[in-house]
């Protein structure tokens, strides 16, 4: 059985509800009012990651009625919000306002095909708990590059003017054929990574295959659990 994950979507911040139903298997609610929320509260208790996505100044209100779920918490919000939460529990991934929909879009399709898509390689959801559960302001990056060097370069790309050093959790998530996903390229890519984070880093991985992608792969990369 896959890990059963939802997505939530509070206060007035105008998502492209579409957007995200083209993630296969992901539960879509939308707040309304409180009774809205206690209802999703319910609706969602017993699943294993729930996104709530906002732009920010209704985090602090939902937390107060999510926080009691079981479940890895992932709120998505906007960088200039981010700062404002940064005491948050469970985990608040910032990313960028320009093109928020599809961002949003890109980070949570690429945790659910860790779990839900089939992979070369798999995650437990204890160990993306171990990472990214309580640990704050997280970032989060799409690669993609084609050719044959495509997965050290789609890594190369996604970190390409990010600064990373502080962090002491991060997740991978590769996608693209069984070929150009080999496992000594993975392990080179995994080295980049390695030199950019702290030394004492936990770092883990996963490979979802797409034989359509080609020769192009690519790759999410979830930075969290950052020092100071």
């Amino acid at each position: 059985m896959g890990v059963k994950i939802s997505a939530v979507i509070i206060g007035s911040i105008n998502i492209e509800v579409d957007t995200l139903k083209k993630i296969e298997g992901v539960k879509i609610f939308k707040v309304t009012d409180r009774k809205s929320c206690d209802e999703i509260v319910n609706n969602v208790a017993s699943d294993d990651i729930v996104f709530i996505i906002s732009d920010g100044r209704e985090v602090y209100y939902a937390e107060k009625f999510f926080s009691r779920l079981p479940a890895l918490k992932i709120y998505l919000v906007t960088e200039a919000q981010a700062a404002d939460n940064k005491n948050l529990r469970d985990v608040i991934i910032q990313l960028p306002a320009q093109n928020f929909n599809q961002k949003i879009y890109e980070v949570a399709n690429a945790i659910n095909e860790i779990f839900n898509n089939g992979g070369l390689v798999e995650l437990d959801l204890k160990d993306l708990k171990s990472v990214l559960k309580n640990s704050g302001k997280a970032v989060a990056f799409i690669g993609e590059a084609t050719g044959e060097n495509a997965v050290q370069d789609c890594v190369e790309n996604a970190l390409k003017g990010r600064d990373i050093k502080s962090a002491r959790g991060v997740v991978l998530n590769f996608k693209g054929s069984v070929d150009a996903c080999t496992m000594s390229a993975i392990h080179a890519a995994t080295e980049k990574i390695q030199a950019a984070v702290s030394e004492d880093a936990e770092i883990i991985w996963s490979v979802t295959v797409d034989e359509s992608l080609g020769d192009k792969v690519k790759v999410a990369v979830i930075a969290g659990k950052f020092l100071g």
